[in-house]
């Protein structure tokens, strides 16, 4: 078999194992020498382009020429380097000309603090976002936001953004989720451009990434994101990163970057309570031309439904239907237009007993009886707190649904849990976990919760 046979088969098989983008992003500039009949050679690029396959192929690479082969074949690299002016090499693809590494994200200019409406559900974050960007570097480094879908994470790090430019217009910001970091890396290892990536990402005075969750399970990603973080760090360089749970709770992520983002200040964002969602939604219509009524805004407001931006999907059909019919914004028109979208995440109470029982280790009836230890208190008043918030039930209501117990036990415990989750990320992040649950039907994790988690 030639060595184009053998590497012609092997292709073929690599193909139907990885995507097209990523099979012609790392094996098409590829080529294979056979030294003998069990040795093959693979020709590379570059040696980062060959640490790269290394790490994360090479399983993959055996099997496919082993099955290509009909035999077991030993594989070994070689980096085909060739000056730039040099022809390509016979039967090595010639890599596409190093493209130029794209710059900042653009910053939105719309996400300012003075756009964000402050609440209770994110006052802390809030404070300690603007105490970042009017010293970057000097305290709160790094700053760890976290907190579910649609609750603010990208307005604030984009706000802290445009903050250090206004206070210094020479400021060299860099913006980016970690889907970009990665995406930008790998073109850095295929187009032997790594030294020009680490020179932009380590010379940065500020370095915003969302949603840094998704470098977890990269190794290859996660190992440049420690050394940028540490030569930034070092240089009393401001860094903020968001996540959409705490560190310690990102499977896949690396114990020496976890420890570095605990370094710093870990701030979360709650899901904002019925007057911040009204605030929010009537913001959000003046910035349209709208003056929305309140009853319009808390009929919305006290739909079980915390993710603001699909709050802003309502609005925005609202206010598509009203200007196409040429009718005025009401309350009839709001329950026509959106009751149905809405009607269809209603939770009752005996959804919240029964998710927060479950998750919390306890029965059903331990939650609506009367025994009063920590075990059974807190997830009691986890339930009357979730079954306030994402049913329509009064306090009354509740109380009677929990085994006849007053309508102030039932304040009682609301406000207690509001406390709690102000002063103990853990719990915050365990009530956010069973709301997951009734609200889109679970949370991808499997996570059980324990009782007296403050």
């Amino acid at each position: 078999m030639s060595n184009n046979e053998l590497w012609l088969g092997a292709k073929q098989r690599l193909s139907a194992l990885v995507g097209p983008q990523e099979f012609a992003t790392w094996f098409e500039p590829l080529d294979l020498r056979l030294e003998d009949d069990n040795q093959a050679v693979l020709l590379i690029p570059n040696r980062f382009f060959a640490e790269w396959i290394q790490d994360r192929y090479r399983p993959l690479l055996d099997h496919a020429l082993s099955q290509a082969g009909g035999r077991p074949m030993r594989l070994a690299f070689e980096v085909a380097e060739r000056p730039a002016d040099a022809p390509a090499r016979p039967g090595l693809a010639a890599a596409a000309p190093p493209p130029l590494l794209h710059s900042s994200a653009p910053l939105n200019v719309q996400y300012t603090f003075a756009t964000f409406v402050v609440g209770k559900c994110n006052e802390m974050a809030h404070a300690a976002c603007l105490a970042v960007a009017e010293q970057p570097g000097r305290q709160y480094n790094p700053l760890f936001v976290f907190g579910g879908a649609g609750l603010g994470k990208t307005h604030l790090v984009t706000a802290v953004g445009n903050q250090v430019l206004r206070g210094n217009p020479g400021a060299r910001i860099h913006y980016c989720s970690a889907e970009g970091f990665t995406n930008e890396l790998i073109q850095a290892v295929r187009f032997d451009g790594l030294a020009r990536f680490q020179e932009k990402y380590r010379q940065v005075d500020c370095l915003l990434v969302d949603d840094i969750q998704f470098l977890a399970g990269r190794e290859r990603t996660q190992e440049e994101f420690f050394h940028t973080f540490n030569t930034l760090y070092q240089a009393g360089k401001q860094i903020v990163v968001t996540s959409d749970k705490m560190p310690k709770d990102i499977p896949g992520l690396e114990k020496r970057l976890r420890t570095r983002f605990e370094w710093g200040l870990l701030v979360d964002l709650q899901p904002p309570d019925e007057e911040t969602k009204v605030a929010i939604l009537q913001k959000k219509a003046a910035e349209r031309g709208l003056e929305l009524a309140r009853n319009v805004a808390q009929f919305l407001a006290k739909q079980p439904e915390n993710n603001v931006r699909v709050l802003e999907g309502y609005l925005t059909r609202i206010i598509a239907i009203s200007s196409f019919q040429g009718v005025e914004v009401t309350l009839d028109l709001v329950k026509r237009v959106v009751g149905p979208l809405v009607s269809e995440r209603q939770v009752s109470i005996e959804d919240v007993l029964s998710t927060v029982a479950s998750q919390f280790g306890v029965k059903v009836s331990d939650i609506k009886g009367t025994r009063k230890t920590r075990e059974v208190s807190q997830p009691r008043q986890v339930a009357m707190y979730l079954a306030r918030r994402l049913t329509r039930s009064s306090f009354p209501e509740i109380g009677r649904s929990f085994g006849g117990k007053d309508h102030s036990t039932v304040v009682k415990g609301v406000k207690k849990i509001e406390e709690l989750l102000r002063e103990n990320p853990e719990l915050a992040e365990q009530v956010r976990a069973a709301e997951r649950i009734l609200t889109e039907g679970g949370m991808g994790g499997g996570t059980r919760l324990k009782g007296g988690g403050v």
